[in-house]
């Protein structure tokens, strides 16, 4: 598995931005599927429960500090996600906010991805100090507009920078059917001309909220024209729509503010033009290939209409009505401008392509470790699921797999004994069996979700080694125990062929006879019982002696079978406290269980201080 961490402005109900990170959910999940890889996806959002469903993601609260750091933590890869994140036009505390998460994605070690933004305005020369020397961490970058492009250069960042398009410009629109459902309860007539107006709040409110009221009037009144007001930024942008409409004296349509984008794309095919003061409502009607006239309230806005070889009809602060209405009567009559606008869409159609590629590189890029080294001992990075469908593999090999399962003492055993610790190693699988081992994975470079106990592993298998009538030979434990295991595993599993038993009490003459017996009962599997350090000596020994096709070491498996040993109850395992109830039920385990704390210790020093 792969994890994913996508930043942006999410959850604030910004068309603009959902429509960014539908896009990159939906080429993620689609790349999952082409390449057989398994992405867990986690979005930073305001709203995060809202986030989670409707994009069946894992989300995080990007306001909680802590949650936000431990995400980055254990992510792969960490992806900017699109807009205009860094910029300090709004406020310098949003700019610091994501420069912040780049910084701990790089502390951490995780690739970093700024995608598809738009850069700037960054103001203050500290500000642009703080943003080169943290935005050069990232491994790639790609932006949205040439504005964006240059202004890195001028920074001199050594990294390498491409020239991309927004990723909205990728985003499809719902069926046709739906989207005539959608508007069926607004009853507007096409047949007229129509005009979609997007407005954002800001700050000399008085002054826009009546000019964009007379426009609207004039285009009802006047021209007999269909004018639809558009929320992109739900209720926020529904507010200041209703101011304008108060001041009217014609009565235009508003559409809802609960819209999906890709609903509102679907809808925007509908009109002949958008009057837009919000960035992605521009996008909208060119992806749609509609004509539009902008109202700038940010470079962004200039920015893309430069690409379009088009001018702002004003900004918010100033603007005036006659050029604006001038404007949209031009572009309505020009049909020269269309045939632009769907040429340069089909050219940003492919360069939004480009983040994408890239992405796709990083991802693939990412090798999940196939193992780590804990204190010196390999553990194979599976869990118990993949653990026994490997076990199962196994039976189907030329040459005889050993599986061993260590645990802290074991791994504490190794620090002391080379030989043991060489043992180990060289097992075909060795999986994490205990608690502490997974704890301490985190701090080897691959965190383990799930402990994986050698006698859960050899009990999971019995059902299949019954339906393929697979022949298992027990070898271990005191005299007798062995039969008594036998026995029990009948009882539970009738058909299961358990070819053969010996206990584990046998000197060095024996041994050969041991192995005999084995190979004479013709064993598919062998389970090995003669606890720590003695299994795992014997099989390396004897692993090229025998013919079958398993061996695993399972330590006290058989006393617990035979039921000599009972084991943990169900809560102790769930909680990974087995330890703990073999110490109250065992106290003279107690300088054995001493590995535990010593194991606790070591690891962190190593941690800290380095070395393995």
């Amino acid at each position: 598995m792969k994890n994913i961490v996508i930043s942006g402005y999410y959850g604030q109900l910004n068309t603009g931005d959902e429509a960014i990170l539908r896009v990159l959910i939906d080429r993620l999940r689609e790349y999952e599927r082409q390449e057989n890889e398994d992405f867990n996806i986690v979005v930073l959002s305001s709203r995060p429960h809202l986030t989670s469903k409707i994009y069946n993601v894992e989300s995080i609260n990007r306001k909680k500090i802590c949650k936000v750091v431990k995400a980055i933590k254990r992510c792969d890869i960490f992806i900017s996600g699109g807009g205009s994140l860094f910029q300090n036009e709004t406020s310098n505390r949003s700019l610091y906010y994501y420069l912040f998460q780049i910084f701990v994605a790089k502390l951490f070690g995780k690739k970093v991805f700024i995608f598809s933004q738009g850069i700037g305005p960054i103001k203050n020369w500290y500000n642009v100090l703080i943003f080169k020397h943290i935005i050069k961490l990232a491994d790639y970058i790609t932006v949205r507009d040439y504005d964006s492009f240059d202004l890195l250069h001028r920074l001199k960042l050594k990294n390498k920078i491409d020239l991309s398009a927004d990723p909205a410009f990728l985003l499809n629109p719902c069926c046709e059917k739906k989207v005539k459902k959608l508007l069926q309860t607004y009853e507007i007539d096409f047949n007229k001309k129509t005009i979609g107006i997007v407005v954002r709040k800001w700050k000399k409110e008085k002054d826009m909220t009546d000019k964009i009221a007379q426009i609207a009037d004039i285009l009802i009144e006047n021209e007999g024209y269909n004018v639809v007001f558009i929320p992109f930024q739900g209720k926020w942008d529904t507010i200041k729509i209703n101011e304008i409409v108060s001041k009217m004296s014609n009565k235009p349509y508003v559409l809802s503010e609960n819209f999906q984008p890709h609903e509102l794309l679907g809808i925007f095919g509908y009109f002949d033009l958008i009057l837009g003061m919000r960035l992605h409502s521009l996008i909208f009607a060119a992806k749609m290939n509609k004509k539009f006239v902008g109202i700038s309230y940010d470079p962004k806005i200039d920015s893309f209409l430069k690409i379009y070889g088009l001018k702002p009809v004003g900004y918010v602060d100033s603007f005036d009505i006659n050029n604006v209405l001038l404007n949209i009567q031009y572009m309505l009559n020009e049909t020269k401008i269309q045939k632009k606008i769907e040429q340069i869409t089909l050219n940003m159609i492919q360069k939004a392509e480009k983040s994408f590629e890239i992405l796709k590189e990083a991802l693939a890029s990412i090798k999940k470790r196939k193992s780590i080294n804990v204190l010196g001992v390999r553990i194979d990075c599976i869990n118990f699921d993949k653990a026994k469908k490997k076990c199962i593999e196994f039976l189907s090999s030329s040459s005889p797999k050993v599986v061993f399962t260590p645990n802290v003492e074991m791994i504490m055993l190794a620090r002391r004994d080379e030989k043991f610790k060489k043992i180990l190693n060289l097992g075909d699988l060795n999986v994490p069996d205990g608690i502490g081992v997974v704890w301490a994975s985190k701090y080897f470079g691959e965190k383990l979700y799930e402990r994986v106990t050698g006698f859960d592993l050899m009990m999971s298998l019995m059902p299949e080694f019954e339906e393929k009538k697979t022949k298992v030979f027990l070898l271990g434990a005191k005299p007798g125990v062995a039969e008594k295991a036998k026995e029990n595993l009948l009882r539970q599993y009738k058909k299961l062929e358990i070819c053969g038993v010996h206990h584990g009490y046998f000197s060095e003459d024996e041994n050969d006879m041991v192995v005999e017996i084995i190979n004479s009962s013709k064993a598919d599997v062998l389970f090995v019982a003669m606890g720590m350090k003695r299994q795992e000596e014997w099989i390396y020994k004897n692993k090229k002696k025998l013919k079958c096709k398993l061996i695993m070491g399972v330590g006290g498996s058989l006393d617990v079978l035979s039921g000599e040993v009972k084991r943990a109850p169900v809560i102790f395992q769930r909680l990974g406290l087995e330890w703990f109830y073999r110490l109250i039920t065992q106290p003279w385990r107690f300088k054995r269980m001493l590995a535990l704390p010593k194991f606790v210790l070591i690891v962190l020093k190593t941690r800290i201080f380095g070395g393995r």
